[in-house]
């Protein structure tokens, strides 16, 4: 079980909930409640969060899983994350990529047979089967996008993982 972390924005809060969270029997630590109003605020937070936890202990961003973030937090001391970002980018015809995102019902990717991502992601189906599906509205579509982008995670946070294990990062 996670103790989760609150207190805003404000330091002190923070520092408050960080003393009394860590005073008790928990697996763990979940970092939650309001994380600034960008990423560079959620940043400079987790800059002072993270040196004040137990890192013998597995440290949780409640509500974060976008690309950029992770690469930025995981060097500071966070080990998971969660988010319906992944999902919900693919419900609504955007895929995420090593290239950034690709939306799947731009006309250009009408004759693109290659598959989304050359290194992570679903590696078995075409752009130009995804654009298809998506503009016949056909729920394939929302669904292969979906598995691809939680694919796609999975493969990153592996890639990651890799790089902790070879002191990379």
């Amino acid at each position: 079980m996670y103790g989760v972390i609150h207190g805003g924005v404000d330091l002190e809060l923070r520092q408050l909930s960080i003393d009394y969270i860590s005073s008790l029997p928990f697996d763990g630590f979940g970092i939650g409640g309001s994380l600034g109003k960008d990423r560079d605020e959620l940043i400079q937070l987790l800059n002072f969060v993270m040196p004040r936890l137990d890192q013998k202990r597995p440290n949780h961003l409640l509500g974060i899983a976008d690309i950029e973030s992770i690469e930025r937090a995981v060097p500071l001391g966070v080990d998971t994350f969660d988010s319906c970002f992944p999902t919900r980018m693919g419900r609504h015809g955007t895929m995420l990529t090593q290239n950034g995102p690709l939306k799947i019902r731009k006309s250009s990717n009408r004759n693109n047979y290659k598959p989304p991502d050359e290194k992570f992601g679903l590696q078995n189906v075409s752009v130009a089967y995804l654009h298809y599906l998506s503009k016949e509205h056909l729920p394939l579509a929302g669904s292969l996008m979906t598995l691809h982008n939680i694919k796609y995670m999975n493969d990153f946070m592996s890639f990651l993982r890799r790089k902790i294990l070879r002191n990379e990062i």
